[in-house]
């Protein structure tokens, strides 16, 4: 699936009623949330990774009580499902060694070289507290979505490929076998790319002969399970930044956490094209497109808030930051050759010196 990296922008109710075909609504976020659960089995939040806002936004939820009454299960990217044994005896409170518990984040197939914010770590932290004060049979459950990887088998580019263009159905099965084949409910917790809907027409088999991939979690979701899925994506403002600073004016009266919808159908489509600065000319696409397809592609991608519900908003653009990095990526040396060997065969070149100077000079959400 393509995954371009575009802010979402999302037009204030501000605005005149006339400029909009359909008025949002901003709430608090929480009671957005569990409203949405009332009608749909899964409610997706599509991330910004690392940003240390919506990470704590993720542990206030699980925190409410509602959620193990009325959800009681979480779908997280950022976990290996190859450790599903061990992220099961943590969150239910055994005891379980720091060099293991974190094979949970580091044996991964997408996170590139592996999950990096303490936030994400925090999470599972959270859900275990939780849990403690609850029975047995009441417990929050969270399931890892990752596919099975055996790192230490895993010796070239393409081994490593093959499994990664697998991540979107496996997860897929993880909700399918652990969620719908149980009745429950479950909050799904993935990048917003993989809340996309497939590019449309010739231009979106073309990327499918290219060996893209053309169908997303979301989408597998739907035609499996139609209407059972609402989505919220995370806004962290545009790359125009005079856009940004119009949008978010609106904004200043919206709770935070807020949930604004609906996106759908909205003039916030029509707003996040007019604020996008993606050129058809900047976009990484594989040859044999024309020019006429590829400009198809990159609108499709800027028109990406016409295929959500709702946004989540935690914040002006300007305010957000990013959750640090797991002490383990420059405190261990072991660890460090771990993660250098993943990022060699993810990238096929060396893993490069960066964690403690990019963290320093990225304080702040580069949008």
């Amino acid at each position: 699936m393509l995954r371009i990296a575009v802010g979402l922008a999302f037009l204030l109710a501000a605005l005149p009623v006339s400029a909009q075909t359909v008025a949002i609504t901003a709430q608090p976020a929480m009671d957005g949330i569990f409203t949405a659960f009332k009608s749909h089995a899964l409610v997706g939040i599509g991330e910004h990774h690392r940003i240390a806002q919506e990470l704590d936004f993720y542990a206030a939820l699980v925190r409410d009580p509602r959620f193990a009454s009325e959800v009681g299960n979480v779908v997280v990217e950022f976990g290996g499902a190859i450790h599903q044994d061990i992220i099961d005896r943590y969150v239910n409170g055994e005891d379980v060694p720091y060099t293991e518990l974190r094979k949970v984040w580091t044996d991964t197939v997408g996170w590139i070289p592996v999950v990096t914010a303490i936030g994400y770590p925090q999470f599972f932290a959270q859900v275990r507290e939780v849990n403690r004060g609850l029975p047995t049979d009441k417990r929050i459950r969270v399931w890892l979505g990752e596919p099975v990887i055996d790192w230490n088998k895993i010796k070239t580019h393409d081994e490593w490929f093959a499994l990664n263009r697998t991540r979107d159905d496996f997860a897929a099965d993880v909700i399918e076998k652990n969620v719908f084949a149980r009745g429950k409910k479950a909050l799904v917790i993935y990048g917003g790319g993989h809340f996309e809907l497939p590019v449309p027409g010739v231009a979106g088999e073309k990327l499918q002969k290219a060996g893209w991939r053309n169908a997303s979690l979301a989408d597998l979701i739907r035609r499996r399970h139609p209407g059972a899925l609402y989505v919220a994506l995370f806004y962290n403002g545009t790359a125009n930044k005079d856009c940004a600073q119009e949008i978010e004016r609106g904004m200043i009266s919206w709770p935070v956490p807020a949930l604004a919808s609906p996106a759908r159908g909205s003039f916030v489509a029509e707003k996040l094209r007019s604020c996008s600065t993606l050129r058809a000319q900047d976009a990484d696409l594989p040859p044999g497109l024309t020019d006429a397809e590829k400009q198809q592609i990159v609108d499709w991608t800027k028109d990406v808030t016409s295929q959500t519900d709702a946004m989540l908003y935690v914040g002006p653009s300007s305010s957000l930051t990013y959750s640090p990095y797991i002490p383990d990526l420059y405190l261990d040396t072991e660890y460090g050759r771990t993660v250098a060997r993943h990022y060699e065969i993810q990238n096929k070149e060396k893993y490069p010196d960066y964690p403690i100077r990019d963290y320093a000079a990225a304080r702040k959400v580069r949008p």
